[in-house]
This record gives structure tokens, sequence and C-alpha cells, in this order.
């Protein structure tokens, strides 16, 4: 957490809810992870007004007064979503405001300037028995939730000899009934504490009384390390504000120090009717329309189709594999899993292959039996948990039988590094009915003596299956036992290399050859033609050559693991030099919405919810694009907009493009929960 040692009051009086506090993280993402992400190259400080809501579906408001308390400067910064303020003359001026509907009621109970002080912040209250008294409470400037400062609280006597809890409460935040919030918590432990937990009071009006309604999270015991607590909360009928309470836990062994810190506690306002979604549009083409085909999922990865008016669709967090029937989303899930969600970890894969006379295609069957269904997961050991701890990243294959997966194969066993992110997880059945599919270097590219040499390190470790695109055949087995990279286990099973993160690929439905989409980190997004055995470039370039460190292709030779000749670096056919976190790639392999888009290509972004179309070349080896305007967030390539989530949390946009049996593109909204359907507008 970056903080400032500033007070800043937003004051807007047209504000249809209450402004609670301007936040200091940068908020420029580039991952399918959320807001909360960081931008590896770009850590800046930079204020963020969260708590902006104008009473008007648009906003037009250019400046909104700022009161300025021991303030020396505020530096340009972002206000979510994605548009900027500086502080000019006393008033707050927003660029590029009319990208967004609304901003979300962001609520931020701890203060920026509260622990860097002397003194605890005035707005925690303790309870009956005085902080200096059991428990020591103190700010801390050693550690912290993304920097050195936190709140400290300490006790050397287990929980049978004092009774009580530290019961230090926050500050009351205003709230309606039936609004949802979700309840982000930061906290670590020392090896001594028992079963520290956070508490939210709701006060309920008619009765005048202060009542636990969520602990976020409930009892830990150390030692832990920095971890985020993520909880949704609906607030109940008659209650009109909540508070956090802070509940360090005991001590293990009397006369020895439990300590506990706190940092980062907030709430997080989500949609309902009362904050709209960002309305999705086409651009330019007024013959077609979108269509919401299902809602009411919960951060939604990917999706595929088992028949007409029959999809599967994943839920990253929970782990459950839903089913969509004629719109209807079934009440029961089909499995649910055991996953690992912090950041970019969770359910986040699936394929299907139905059996006919040539065996399990790629495909879809009327009766939906009979069907292999693959998923790529991060599993944990004990129910979903936003914590570290998680075995692996897996694919499983299973079987489809009476509306149940069942009889779980597990096909691969992929590596997990302390890191969360870059753990890519899209699945492909190929042309040639193999399985395909992508990891990313899962954020280990930073050292040599942990890289592998299918991230260009060549002299690191041998390939683990990480940075690239793997294939196998549908029981897990290398194709043909003969692997395009070597044969030596897991190199043999590697299609491609050289990739720091992908959430998207597909086979050319003409040419059956494999495009992908890639992730720069903060520049260089990518679209690349994947032949076998191509190297992406990751970590020696990223982009083209022309703007890579490489500084042109005299130094590839020296700098490009090839394994021996056998692997085959070519620049990617489109760049953004500005990230927009493409995300699903889809060939249109339908002529349902005009022959002027059969068999283009359909790319998804996270950061804006856009999608681009582009046409391809006669020999479908290059995308046909004005080269002038490349790099940039180029209008001309935008087909539509408008399907991420800027106006409440969760953030995010595209996760998934598919193309149904009916021949129209289905689009998978991680921030909205929905799955929308582009169609002709003059379909009934």
């Amino acid at each position: 957490m970056i903080w400032l040692t500033t007070i800043v009051i937003l004051v807007l009086t047209t504000s249809l809810y209450p402004v609670y506090a301007i936040d200091t993280r940068l908020t420029t993402t580039r991952s399918i992870a959320d807001k909360r992400s960081y931008n590896e190259t770009q850590i800046n400080y930079h204020t963020t007004v969260v708590a902006l809501q104008d009473d008007n579906s648009d906003i037009n408001r250019k400046t909104a007064n700022l009161e300025v308390i021991n303030q020396t400067e505020i530096p340009n910064g972002k206000i979510i979503p994605e548009f900027t303020a500086s502080l000019i003359n006393g008033n707050l001026t927003f660029g590029d405001i009319n990208r967004v509907r609304s901003n979300p009621d962001f609520i931020l109970i701890d203060n920026q300037t509260g622990i860097i002080g002397y003194a605890l912040p005035s707005y925690w209250n303790f309870s009956s028995k005085p902080c200096d008294g059991i428990f020591t409470c103190k700010p801390s400037s050693t550690t912290g939730w993304r920097d050195n400062t936190s709140l400290q609280i300490s006790i050397n006597s287990p929980h049978y000899s004092n009774g009580n809890w530290s019961w230090i409460y926050g500050k009351e935040v205003g709230v309606n009934p039936n609004e949802r919030y979700e309840l982000v918590t930061h906290m670590k432990l020392n090896n001594l504490s028992r079963q520290s937990h956070i508490v939210f009071e709701g006060f309920n009006e008619t009765i005048k009384n202060w009542n636990g309604i969520k602990q976020c999270p409930p009892g830990v015991s150390g030692s832990l390390e920095w971890h985020e607590f993520s909880c949704e909360l609906t607030i109940g009928s008659n209650i009109t504000k909540i508070r956090p309470v802070l509940n360090a836990g005991w001590s293990s062994q009397p006369n020895k120090e439990a300590t506990t810190w706190f940092d980062g506690i907030y709430m997080i306002r989500l949609a309902d009717e009362n904050f709209p979604s960002d309305v999705p549009t086409i651009i330019n083409d007024p013959n077609l329309k979108i269509e919401v085909v299902a809602t009411g999922l919960k951060r939604p990865t990917s999706m595929a189709f088992l028949g007409p008016d029959d999809i599967l669709v994943l839920e990253k967090n929970n782990g459950t594999v839903r089913r969509i029937i004629n719109g209807t989303l079934l009440s029961e899930p089909l499995l649910d899993l055991n996953v690992g969600y912090l950041r970019e970890r969770g359910l986040l894969g699936i394929a299907i292959a139905a059996k006919n006379e040539n065996g399990y295609t790629n495909g879809t069957t009327n009766s939906g039996d009979s069907t292999h269904v693959f998923l790529y997961l991060t599993e944990s050991k004990n129910g979903d948990t936003y914590i570290a701890e998680a075995l692996s990243n897996r694919l499983y294959r299973y079987d489809l039988e009476n509306n149940k997966l069942v009889n779980p194969k597990l096909l691969l066993e992929l590596p997990l590094t302390s890191r969360s992110i870059h753990n890519g997880g899209k699945v492909l059945i190929g042309p040639d009915n193999n399985v395909y599919t992508v990891v990313g270097d899962l954020e280990g590219s930073q050292y040599q003596n942990t890289s592998t040499m299918a991230q260009n390190f060549r002299d690191g470790l041998d390939p683990d299956g990480r940075a690239g695109i793997l294939r196998i055949t549908q029981n897990g087995q290398p194709v043909n036992d003969i692997g395009i990279l070597g044969d030596g286990h897991p190199l043999n099973l590697y299609y491609a290399y050289g990739i720091r993160n992908s959430f998207g690929m597909d086979f050319d439905s003409i040419t059956g050859k494999l495009w992908d989409t890639e992730n720069g980190p903060g520049y260089g997004d990518e679209i690349n033609l994947v032949e076998p055995g191509f190297n992406s470039g990751w970590k020696a370039i990223t982009g083209k050559l022309w703007s890579s460190s490489v500084g042109g292709t005299s130094g590839v030779g020296d700098t490009l693991e090839d394994f021996d000749g056998k692997g085959k670096y070519s620049d990617p056919e489109y760049e953004w030099s500005e990230t927009v976190g493409p995300t699903a790639l889809k060939f249109l392999n339908s002529d349902k919405l005009g022959k002027q888009y059969e068999n283009d290509m359909f790319v998804g972004d996270w950061n804006n919810g856009n999608i681009y179309h582009f046409e391809l070349n006669k020999e479908r080896t290059k995308l046909i694009f004005d080269s002038a305007f490349e790099g940039r967030l180029n209008e001309k390539i935008i087909f539509a907009k408008g399907f991420s989530q800027t106006t409440s949390y969760p953030y995010g946009g595209i996760t998934d493009i598919e193309v149904g049996p009916d021949g129209y593109l289905y689009i998978a909204s991680y921030g909205q929960g929905k799955i929308f359907r582009i169609v002709p507008r003059s379909l009934e």
C-alpha cells in the first residue's frame, strides 16, 4: 500500500453517495487479477480518487473542489476508472472523462495518514480495556502491505488468562439495506499469534445496537506473512452503519509476545441495479446489435458450448463449472473444485471434445453426454482460498455424464511459484484433436537462477512447463512421442515458448494455424502467429525488435535460446505499445454477422472491454491494419466496446470470446458477470 503523508477531502455537492476517501494506490492494471494489481514497470505515486459518484448517467462535470490540509504537492494520477486528474488552482480537473459512466462508491476505512503519525489515528477507538493495558498498540514503520507502515497490536498472555480480545473499533461508515460490498483486509501474524480476526459490526437502527455481521477473515493463527483477505457482504435490513473491529489474537505461550499487524482495510461497493454496468456497443456497424444471454455469473473466465443454447462457464474464485441452458443459469454447478484464487490464479480454462465416429473431437454434441471436458485450474488443498497456499496449476480431463462431471484424470501437473500471476490457463482442442494449453512464466523471469531456457535464459534451468504453449494428447501423453524442441520431458510437450503470459489463443478456421495474444510488462502487448517451435522472445524481447532493448536483429542470435536450431523467433503480427491487456482471440468461422466478417479475427481486452477486429491477408499470415496507428489504442480496429466493468467492483473486461453453434459471437465479461451475444439487428 502506498501512502501520502496528507489528508485530502473531496467535496462534490451533487454526489449521490457520500465520498469517504482518496486512495493513493496505483490503479493501472494489465492483468486479469483485478484493479489492485500493480503494473510491474510503472510503480509511481498516484493520487486516485475512488469515491466519486455523480447522479447523472454520464459524468459531465469538469472540476470538483478540493480542500487540502498539510498538502505540499499532489502528483498527477488516475481516477478509477482510467482517466486522469491533476490539481490546477485548487480544482481537480478530469481528463478523458467521457469514457466513464460513473465511479464506484469506494470506501477506504483506514486513512492515508493514520499509520504514519507518532500516535494511533484518532478514529480508532479503544474498548474498556485500554490498549496500554493488556494489549500494546502502536504504529509500525517496518512492515506493511505494499509498504512499511501498519498498525501493530501485541499481547503476551494466552486467551484463557485475559478472557478478551483487543476490540479496537474503526471508523463508522453509513450504508443502506441490500447494498453489496466486498470487504478487503490485510494482516500479518508472528508465530505466537492465535485466532486474530477482523469483525465488521452493523448498527441496527431499530434496536439501536451494534452486532457482528461478518468476520473477514475469521480466526487466523500464525505465523503468517502479509495476506489479503476478501469477503462479500450484503447489508441486512435496518442496518444503517458498519464499522471494523480489530481483534488481535492471544499468545500461544505465556509471557511471550504475540503480534498481529493490520493494514489496508476497506470496502468496495459492488454492482447492483443502482450501479449500472457499462453498456456494450457496436462501433460503426448499425446492422449488428448486442444481446444479453445470461447474468448472475461471478468472475467468469472461460466458456465452451455443449450444444445450441447450452454453455459451460467457469467461475474463477468459486472454482465452479456452471451450466447455462436457453439463457438460464442452472442453480447448481456441475462441479465445484477447490481452487487457490489469489490474483490470477483460479479456475481458468475449459475445452470440450465430443465423441463421434472419429473419436473425441473438437465440437458439440446434441446429447451433451459422451463428452470430455478439460479444465485448467490452480488447485488448493482445503477449499477455495485467497491466501498463498495452493498445490499447483493442473490440467484435468472429466467425463460429462448425467449432467455431472465425473472420472477426473490428471493430465498435467504444472509448476507453481510463490508469485500468483502469469498462470495462463487457456485450453483448446486443436484441428489435430490434441489438447493445447498456455502457461505463463509465473512471474518467474526476474532471476536467472530460478528461470528456465524456455524463458530465453540460455544458461537457465531446464524447461519445466512454464512460459510456453504445451501440446498433449487427450490422454495426457506427448504427441507421437516426439517433441518439437526436444525429447526430454517436459520439453517434448512444448509447442511454443518464450511466452510471458497469455489469456487467448485460437486456430485459424481456414489454415489451421495457431495464433495467440500475449501480455507485455506495461508495453508490448502482442498478437502472434504461432508456428510449431515458435519462440515469442520473452524475456529477452518484448514486442517487435525495433521497439525492444535488443536493438535489432543483429543481437538475436546471441540473446535467444533456440534449442539447437529447433526454435524460431518471429516478431508479433500486431503490437500495442500502450497496454490494453489483450485476452481472448477468436476466428469467426461463420457468415452469420455478414460475409465481410467471415473468418476474420476478433480479440478482446481486459483493460478497456474492447473487441478488436482484424482482417488477414490472402496468405493468412499477416493482419491488415493501418501501420501508422499500430501501437496506439487504434480506434480503427475497435469493433465493439463497453464489455468491461468500470462503475463498481469487480473490475475487468473480456475474458473469453467464442463462436456458438448458431454462428454468432459470444462474449464473457468478467466484471459484469454476464455472457453477451452479437447478432444481426434484424434477428428476432
